[in-house]
């Protein structure tokens, strides 16, 4: 799990603003799935199995282009972000 992360935060976008220093600029979602299987539950040949999936959501962050002094690409890259938000 930890080389997965690692390998997440390496390539994750990320841009400095008035606002904050390390604004993400990309949305990032990591799902971990754990499945449990016990055999002989039910008798011989028999096992019972149990699954659960967690998702972790990074949301990119959601700027007024005003408050964090973005211009140019990066105010096109923030009003991109702020419309991906309005449509989640």
């Amino acid at each position: 799990v930890e080389h997965w992360m690692q390998m997440g935060t390496a390539n994750r976008s990320i841009a400095s603003t008035q606002m904050n220093a390390t604004s993400s600029r990309a949305h990032t979602v990591v799902t971990l799935r754990f499945n449990q299987v016990t055999t002989n539950a039910r008798g011989p040949g028999k096992h019972s199995e149990k699954s659960v999936r967690i998702n972790l959501v990074d949301l990119a962050g959601s700027e007024r282009t005003s408050a964090s002094g973005a211009s140019g690409a990066r105010a096109q890259e923030s009003a991109a972000i702020n419309l991906s938000l309005t449509m989640l």
